[in-house]
Formats: C-alpha cells, sequence, structure tokens
C-alpha cells in the first residue's frame, strides 16, 4: 500500500473492522495459499497476537491462531473486550477498508477468461445434480463482454454460489424447497443484492457498487434464496 493510497483510508469502529477482517479470512482460506490476515488485539486487560482465523459475531468470539513447527497455539477472545486492533498483511484489501473509494484490482494472473468461468459454472452445476439429484443450469447474465474486473467478480459470484448452495443442501427443508422450484440459476452483477424466482429460474443479482465489498456474503444470499422458496 503506497501513502497516497494509505491516506484514503476512513477511521472505522472495531466492530466493523472485525467484520471485514472476517470477510478477508473467509476469502483467503479458498485459496491454494491462504496468504491470511495478521493482527495485534488489545484488550483492556493484555493484548494477543496471530493469525486471524475466525469471528463468530453470534457469540462474539474471536480465533487467532499461531503456528511453531506445525504445533497451533489457539486464542479465543471477546470481541466485546476489544480497544484496538493492529493489522497485518492485507495490503491486497484495502479497497474493503476505504468504502469503495480505492479501486479494486484484481489479483495478477488471477483473472479469468469466459471459458474458465464456463468450465466453473458447470463445476457448480455438477455439484448441485449430486447434491439433489437433479440437473440445475448455472449462468452468466450480461450485457457487453464484461472487463477484466468484471470477469473476476463472476468468479468470486460462482464461488459464492457454491458455498451459499452447499449450505442449502445441508438443510433438508431448504434442500427439499429448492429442488422442487428451481431448474435454472442466472446471476448478474449490478448496484443492489436481489433474488428472485419465477418459471424455475432464480435470478440472483449481486451488489458490485463497491467492488466485492457490497457483494452480499453466503449467509445472506442463502436468505435472500430461500425467502424466494
Amino acid at each position: 500500500m503506497d501513502y497516497k493510497t494509505m491516506l484514503q483510508l476512513p477511521a472505522l469502529d472495531i466492530s466493523e473492522v472485525v467484520t471485514l477482517l472476517q470477510q478477508i479470512a473467509d476469502k483467503e482460506r479458498h485459496q491454494d495459499k491462504p496468504n491470511m490476515p495478521m493482527v495485534t488485539i488489545t484488550t483492556h486487560t493484555s493484548s494477543a497476537s496471530g493469525i486471524f482465523v475466525n469471528y463468530d459475531s453470534t457469540k462474539g468470539v474471536i480465533l487467532l491462531c499461531e503456528l511453531y513447527d506445525r504445533k497451533a497455539q489457539l486464542q479465543y477472545l471477546q470481541s466485546s473486550s476489544i480497544a484496538s486492533v493492529s493489522i497485518r498483511n492485507i495490503e491486497s484489501y484495502a479497497y474493503l477498508l476505504s468504502d469503495g473509494t480505492i479501486a479494486f484490482t484484481p489479483p495478477a494472473g488471477k483473472i479469468p477468461t469466459m471459458l474458465q468461468l464456463k468450465k466453473e459454472m458447470n463445476s457448480v452445476a455438477l455439484d448441485l445434480k449430486a447434491a439433489l439429484n437433479k440437473q440445475v443450469a448455472v449462468t452468466y447474465s450480461y450485457q457487453d463482454t464484461p472487463n477484466d474486473n468484471q470477469k473476476y467478480y463472476a468468479h468470486s459470484a460462482i464461488t459464492l454460489l457454491k458455498d451459499t448452495m452447499a449450505n442449502i443442501a445441508k438443510d433438508n427443508l431448504s434442500k427439499a424447497s429448492f429442488t422442487e422450484s428451481v431448474s435454472t440459476i442466472q446471476f448478474n452483477l449490478d448496484t443492489t443484492n436481489a433474488v428472485s424466482l419465477a418459471a424455475g429460474t432464480l435470478s440472483i443479482t449481486l451488489d458490485v457498487s463497491k467492488s466485492l465489498k457490497s457483494v452480499a456474503s453466503a449467509h445472506q444470499l442463502q436468505e435472500l434464496i430461500e425467502a424466494c422458496l
């Protein structure tokens, strides 16, 4: 992160910082070589450092980990006791911390071709067939030829769909409703997170107005989908 980029960062509430760290960790844990955030968290009585692994907002608990000779040291912290958070190792995620003022740049070498996107959508369709015992088509709807950012967003959207559908398949009621109602999933990129169902087609719109920061989480997308079933 250069000096001028750093000057665009706003002061965020600590609870928002923790939520963003969770989003970064969720993105990285799916990579072949996860590059997880490194943090130092200070409470009113002590401090703890390590890899930011997970945050459970319901329990208000943060999990940090340090590795020594492949042996893990785990630390569980109550988020309500945090006084400050120091963050390292998130240079590529400045756009998430900037509320959209810092432009998102896809990682070098990570921009998929349209053929790769088609293969990824076919892979999701195969996973759905195995989980639901039903053929469900997955398509990406767009008007003009997607640019590099849009292709990267589409790749992220496919990963989001895969995670969301895996969660739905684990719930017997949601799985049954989805299997009965949906034969096609069609997603597009726009400025809102919305889901609608008509004639067997589940239309999913994902908000990329603030790059990937504004895209719904897997939990949020699951709730939107289940509300239509």
